[in-house]
């Protein structure tokens, strides 16, 4: 036990930093992932030369990988859904994107993918980043990968056509010129996409997309098979931009994409990615996966060295014994006191490794703020102010995490940096019923159900034109959950005496994703998820008033907030070099956030992967994520 307790030491210091300087998208049950590169504790398992030459030659074996958050069948891409599992599933199913994010983080041009590429800027103030793909890179069914499918890609999902499927949001383009008269249908030409030879593409951004923070991104693509999605259909060039041929229609998309037996959001069988989709199984929420012999390799030229991937929805309280047991080999971004300590025990016993790191996100109770009465920021705050965060955090974590403030997780550079000037600015919403009380006065709640002065006691009531309406939370929570489980007990008699009603409903996670994204029949005021924030942060996205971002899982808390949409938009174009800018404008944004609360963040953690002694060479950060780290390990035959 001597290892465990000098790392419970070490982290005790490292958080007490972080919680003394305090005084999101892909959404989870309970943990996620993304971004930063803060490690506390390596990978225990034995690094070197004589691990590096036992990796095998060929794929082999099988490993089978547990997650909490519970997949859907949905594997086309996180606008149909944001289900982090499901999108780190998407990442090993498909490829090849021109630019991708380096094991720092670092975007770049992949060269595996990418034989050449040139930027232009136009006397009009646009911009033109034209991509040349290499040649010998194919689909899995043989079929060659050619600068069609990459043009393909951004026409179909900037479509009307495929905007009719689901309501798929169709933003790919969204940045490029032309995209709004060839979303609304106006021109079947997208003026900023040209198909410039066989190999080649290029796409033209908007002057007023520019400058932009991480501009290579603008020209990036990821190829989708056309001769799958939309079979008897070209993709042609004209002066006017390019265009698909052929009968694209709506219809065609809801068979090829949609069908619930075939469609390729949920049978995608002809990929290019590391691994093939084989199966998913509903009622166990297991997916199967199997490696792609074509793949020729992630930006490095790694290709993966285990067969198969198996990825099953476990429970919190048991995943451990599972792990124990053999019946899973990887648990990953573990938190919670008591599945870290639970897991700690195993690596004591010899019989499983570890791998740690801070968290690039935060769990959270989120807010609706389209929705009555939490459309009100002074309902948020008093929410806030019924809830011992700290406390909370002690409970659930046993110390593995801290309290955060803001819209930031413990791995980002930008918390780093602000860790005094945190303390000094943002409102820790400390317990504080009085607060509470004096918020919902101030915000109208001060009549009783008949209309006479607030009692003092049970539901307030407010005059909102006419009509008395009860302050009464609708909170969608999931089973199984330990942070819903907490917040049963702390929450409600807290808000009870401030005068709130909470009323709970429990749900699976993809229905309280549905929720969410308002694509179910009822819509709540606040859901328990956590949230990873994306490599390429983009905050002017999450909280955008344009309507086009209040879709696709970007602006998930709906709330249309002009001051906080400007805030985050001053980020937008400032250089990615300029450190010291963006430092300025993201303390701006985050202390307003503050004041605005869309969220109530509960904890950014340490995160432990657990996993079993057949596994070698894992090696995950909050920024090189399970999905990508698979790639280089392997697992004993």
């Amino acid at each position: 036990m001597k290892k465990r307790k000098l790392l419970s030491l070490l982290l005790t210091a490292v958080l007490a930093v972080s919680m003394v300087a305090c005084g999101n998208q892909e959404t989870v049950t309970n943990n996620t992932q993304d971004s930063g590169n803060t490690q506390t504790e390596g990978t225990t398992n034995t690094e070197g030369t004589s691990e590096e030459s036992a990796r095998p030659t060929e794929p082999q074996g099988q490993l089978v990988i547990g997650t909490t958050t519970q997949m859907g069948n949905d594997f086309y891409d996180a606008s149909f859904s944001n289900n982090a599992t499901n999108y780190k599933t998407y990442d090993l199913i498909h490829g090849y994107s021109t630019v991708v994010p380096d094991m720092e983080g670092a975007l770049l041009y992949d060269p595996t993918v990418v034989a050449s590429h040139e930027t232009t800027e136009n006397e009009d103030g646009t911009k033109t980043y034209t991509v040349t793909i290499n040649d010998g890179l194919t689909w899995s069914d043989g079929t060659p990968i050619t600068a069609k499918d990459y043009v393909f890609q951004l026409l179909l999902e900037s479509s009307p056509e495929m905007n009719g499927v689901d309501g798929y949001p169709s933003q790919a383009g969204y940045s490029l010129v032309g995209y709004q008269d060839y979303f609304d249908g106006k021109t079947e030409n997208f003026a900023g996409v040209h198909l410039v030879d066989d190999m080649t593409y290029s796409v033209t951004v908007r002057a007023e997309e520019l400058p932009f923070h991480y501009d290579i991104y603008y020209s990036t693509a990821a190829p989708r098979p056309m001769h799958v999605i939309a079979p008897d259909c070209d993709v042609v060039d004209s002066p006017e931009g390019a265009s698909i041929t052929g009968d694209f229609t709506t219809e065609l998309l809801l068979k090829t994409i949609n069908d619930p037996s075939t469609g390729y959001r949920y049978n995608p069988k002809v990929t290019c990615g590391p691994y093939l989709f084989e199966s998913f199984d509903v009622a166990s929420a297991q997916c199967t996966l199997t490696v792609n012999s074509s793949y020729v390799g992630d930006y490095r030229g790694v290709k993966p060295a285990i067969e198969k991937l198996v990825i099953k929805t476990v429970k919190s309280d048991t995943m451990i014994n599972e792990l124990k047991s053999g019946s899973v080999d990887l648990l990953f971004q573990c938190s919670g006191a008591d599945t870290i300590n639970a897991g700690l025990d195993l690596v004591d016993a010899g019989e499983a490794q570890k791998n740690t790191f801070f968290r690039n996100g935060y769990g959270k109770i989120q807010f609706d703020c389209s929705q009555f009465p939490t459309d009100s920021a002074n309902v948020r705050q008093a929410i806030a102010y019924c809830l011992d965060r700290s406390e909370f955090a002690r409970q659930y974590s046993g110390g593995y995490a801290a309290v955060v403030h803001s819209y930031y997780g413990l791995a980002q550079w930008e918390y780093q940096e602000s860790k005094d000037w945190i303390d000094q600015n943002l409102n820790t919403y400390e317990k504080n019923l009085d607060e509470a009380k004096a918020l919902l006065e101030a915000d109208g709640w001060t009549l009783n159900a008949d209309g006479t002065p607030y009692s003092g006691t049970g539901t307030r009531y407010k005059d909102v034109n006419g009509e008395l309406k009860p302050l009464v939370i609708e909170w969608a929570n999931t089973d199984g959950n330990p942070v819903s489980d907490l917040l049963s007990t702390m929450l409600p008699e807290a808000m009870t005496e401030v005068g709130m009603e909470l009323k709970a409903t429990t749900m699976d996670f993809p229905t309280l994703q549905s929720a969410i994204t308002h694509s179910s029949d009822k819509i709540y005021n606040m859901y328990n998820l956590a949230v990873g924030f994306s490599i390429i942060s983009s905050p002017w996205y999450y909280y955008s008033t344009d309507p086009q971002w209040m879709q696709g899982g970007y602006n998930s808390n709906w709330i249309v907030d002009q001051e906080l949409a400007d805030a985050t938009a001053a980020m937008k174009p400032i250089a990615f070099e300029d450190t010291e800018a963006w430092l300025s404008a993201w303390q701006t944004f985050i202390d307003l956030w503050n004041e605005k609360l869309p969220d109530i963040p509960l904890y950014s953690d340490e995160y432990y992967d657990f996993y079993s002694n057949k596994l070698h060479g894992w090696q995950s950060t909050s920024v090189w994520e399970w999905s990508r780290a698979v790639l280089d390990a392997w697992v004993d035959a």
